[in-house]
């Protein structure tokens, strides 16, 4: 077997900002290139540095993102003397191929900043999501991640990032090694673990157990069991709490049923298909009409154009909230620059009979609240609902992670105050994502590597405490950011 240098560079230590190197004398390929948001957070003063001047700079400066040679983009190099010096003693990593486990920017979100000649493989769904998540946000070079502007001094336009396009049990196209992705459960679709098959690796990506899908991850333990090394998230490891999705399904459908004479509004993921898919369903039992956010079903237009094996929501009898923008039109001309070209593309393909659906202004659900379902896409949509204006006591549900950070609980704070401000009676119910702990002693028992590798995690000391317990018996490696291991 040849030589083989693993490099984590990032996502020890912490949860997400994923990004690991694996080398060898014919190349190399990185697994996933995510943002990590706590490294950012810590960081990041509003908006001034990062638009006055070369973003790549600071986050380099921060390390934010690894000082490494190699990896970034020439345009953002070459038009910044500082970030040549900054790297200047850095060592060099030679890869060809990004590999992205699935769509959620922790993962994913900091490809913009890379070599125009690195492709990023991905799965068609999973490409879909994140094209669809990306036009929707308002990032800059973060959000270059198929597509890039040409910032050096000879401008040229814009220019492609290759996509090598995967599916579940193939080997990735155009990869110096031979990689087979597995679909995994997580709670986005196109979640993906993959097998190394020259070093004898698997990289869990994100997974759980007790998911809609849990079988998908049965499947991928066995698929990669007795491999040498095994990189595992462990974002959950210190806690042994499960709920699974069929009890967050059961929960919902109470809380409504609760509340049929009034409005009930449910947070949720944007890209949590099943539980918007389950949503639906559920508004449509017990006699409500399900109104979903423009960016969600922005989302859900795209997936259906791309003959995604993902199962949606059929739209036919879905409202469209229709955002009220614009300073013309009683709030709703829709060539109001305020309207955004993909949310103008959601409401015309309603206007003109192109799609499923029907757009619903949010006078229309003041006026028969108790009709309806809203399916809203993220904290802030508290604010749709000042328009509105609940009857007392209407319900919202909260269905997403809960704060993990300060700046979160500041975000939630504020939303706590609409929520009593607007008179709403606020429930929370969620599944993780992420396996618990007994999960993933059970995934780590079953796989029987001879090492695993703990990232994604906050807690990799835990791993060794199962190990001194028993729970475990392989060999266990915390690895460090400026130690490569050779494989």
């Amino acid at each position: 077997m040849p030589t083989l240098r693993l490099n984590i560079l990032d996502g020890i230590n912490s949860i997400g900002g994923s990004k690991i190197a694996l080398t060898g004398e014919g190349g190399g390929i990185l697994l996933d290139f995510g943002v990590n948001m706590k490294k950012k957070r810590e960081y990041i003063l509003g908006h001034r540095a990062l638009t006055i001047a070369n973003k790549l700079y600071y986050y380099l400066y921060s390390e934010i993102l690894p000082r490494v040679r190699g990896l970034y983009r020439e345009d953002l190099v070459e038009i910044d003397e500082r970030v040549s010096r900054l790297l200047t003693h850095a060592r060099e990593i030679d890869v060809q191929t990004c590999v992205i486990s699935h769509a959620h920017a922790d993962h994913y979100g900091a490809a913009g900043f890379l070599s125009n000649e690195i492709a990023l493989a991905v799965s068609n769904s999973m490409k879909t999501i994140m094209e669809a998540m990306l036009e929707s946000s308002s990032l800059d070079i973060e959000g270059e991640v198929f597509s890039m502007r040409d910032r050096g001094d000879k401008g040229i336009g814009r220019f492609d990032r290759r996509a090598c396009v995967f599916e579940e049990g193939t080997g990735i196209p155009e990869a110096p090694f031979k990689i087979t992705p597995y679909p995994v459960d997580h709670s986005i679709p196109a979640s993906f673990g993959f097998l190394v098959e020259e070093a004898s690796l698997t990289y869990t990506g994100d997974l759980r157990k007790h998911g809609l899908l849990s079988e998908l991850t049965e499947k991928f333990t066995e698929k990669v069991r007795g491999v040498n090394y095994l990189l595992i998230e462990g974002t959950r490891i210190d806690s042994s709490i499960r709920v699974p999705e069929h009890e967050v399904s059961r929960e919902i459908r109470h809380y409504v049923l609760e509340k049929a004479d009034k409005l009930v509004c449910v947070v949720t993921s944007p890209t949590d298909i099943d539980r918007i898919r389950d949503l639906v369903e559920a508004a449509r039992e017990l006699g409500k009409k399900p109104v979903i956010c423009p960016r969600i079903i922005n989302l859900l237009d795209r997936l259906s154009d791309s003959r995604t094996k993902i199962t949606i929501p059929n739209l036919g009898d879905v409202g469209v909230y229709f955002e009220r923008r614009s300073l013309t039109g009683d709030g709703y001309d829709l060539e109001s620059a305020n309207y955004r070209g993909w949310l103008k593309k959601v409401y015309l393909d309603r206007v003109d009979g192109k799609r499923g659906g029907e757009l619903v202004k949010p006078d229309e659900i003041a006026k028969q609240q108790e009709k309806y379902l809203f399916i809203m896409s993220g904290l802030d949509y508290v604010l749709e609902l000042a328009q509105i204006r609940p009857k007392p006591g209407s319900r919202i549900i909260v269905s997403t992670s809960e704060p993990h950070d300060e700046e979160q609980e500041i975000e939630w704070s504020k939303f706590e105050r609409w929520v009593h401000l607007l008179r709403l009676d606020l429930r929370n119910v969620h599944s993780s994502g992420h396996a618990d702990r007994e999960s993933l002693i059970e995934i780590i028992n079953e796989i029987n590597p001879r090492k695993i590798l703990p990232i994604h995690t906050e807690n990799p000391y835990e791993f060794q405490r199962l190990l001194k317990l028993g729970e475990i018996k392989c060999q266990v490696i915390l690895p460090k950011p400026d130690e490569p291991i050779t494989l």
